[in-house]
């Protein structure tokens, strides 16, 4: 580089601008529930009691009418591998001031844990019920669309703690909830809203058109997400648990350099569909 006539020195920095990821929105206990498997296996199964015949009122002074046990399985396989693998050469670490192996290991965490991100949301949407209403939300209905996705998961006899929004659904909200004065100490920051019972969080992932997941049944899925507004629902609806995980630092055995793996193998599944609601908009 030159000032004028003279020549300058320059210089790389020490530090790495930071790369941009979806938010976490997978959070155990809130978004999803997580059983806990004893000993290895590459799956479990559930089970759910039937409820047998509706109980009707009768005369007293009679017998038991015997109904014989019976249930089914619910079937959650740990089916869905998300691995990155990235090539630090030794002399391309001896070269620069940071630390390179590292910087990559921590990339390569994010973009692997993005990844998954994104398929359990496809499996949410695929596996959820979608909600009739394919209006689109906008800061004067944005309150009744909320209502109605809560609403629609009592009347199916189930619980809602949470709803996941898109970001203009949320900046929505934002104006007509965020902004009036209360006393609601949940209300905790601009990224997180509690209101009607359920934490309302923003989801900046619902951006793709084309996200894959492998379902229970070993069965590759593709899903849209990109016209999905809102998810409510209840997190024991929703399965998630990785079998296996892996986050290191391994010298190669092919060259002079390390490599920086990481490697989640999960499970997914909606275990309860008439728990977990999917509002799209569709325009006409």
């Amino acid at each position: 580089m030159k000032y004028a006539n003279q020549y300058v020195d320059e210089e790389y920095l020490s530090a790495i601008e930071p790369n941009l990821y979806t938010d976490e929105v997978l959070i155990p206990g809130v978004t999803y529930s997580e059983d806990i498997v004893e000993g290895p296996a590459g799956g479990y199964f559930a089970h759910k009691l039937d409820d047998g015949n509706e109980v009707e009122p009768g005369t007293p002074g009679r017998d038991f009418n015997d109904e014989a046990a019976k249930d089914d399985l619910i079937q959650v396989s740990y089916n869905n591998n998300f691995q990155k693998s990235r090539k630090i050469y030794g002399v391309q670490a001896a070269a620069v001031k940071f630390d390179l192996a590292e910087a990559y290991l921590a990339n390569s965490l994010n973009v692997t844990k993005q990844g998954r991100r994104y398929s359990a949301l496809a499996c949410m949407v695929n596996e959820g019920t979608l909600l009739e209403d394919k209006e689109k939300t906008t800061k004067d209905n944005v309150v009744e669309k909320i209502i109605a996705m809560r609403k629609k998961v009592k009347d199916n006899h189930g619980q809602a703690n949470f709803i996941l929004v898109s970001t203009s659904v949320y900046s929505a909200a934002l104006q007509v909830l965020g902004l009036k004065s209360t006393e609601d100490p949940a209300i905790i920051s601009a990224q997180l809203i509690k209101r009607f019972g359920l934490s309302i969080i923003e989801c900046n992932s619902f951006d793709k058109a084309e996200v894959k997941y492998y379902d229970y049944s070993g069965t590759l899925k593709t899903v849209d997400l990109s016209n999905v507004e809102m998810i409510c629902g209840y997190y024991e609806a929703f399965k998630l648990e990785d079998n296996f995980s892996v986050y290191r630092l391994i010298d190669s055995e092919n060259f002079a350099g390390s490599k920086a793996q990481v490697e989640y193998n999960t499970a997914m599944r909606v275990v309860s569909p008439a728990q977990i609601i999917i509002k799209k908009y569709e325009s006409i």
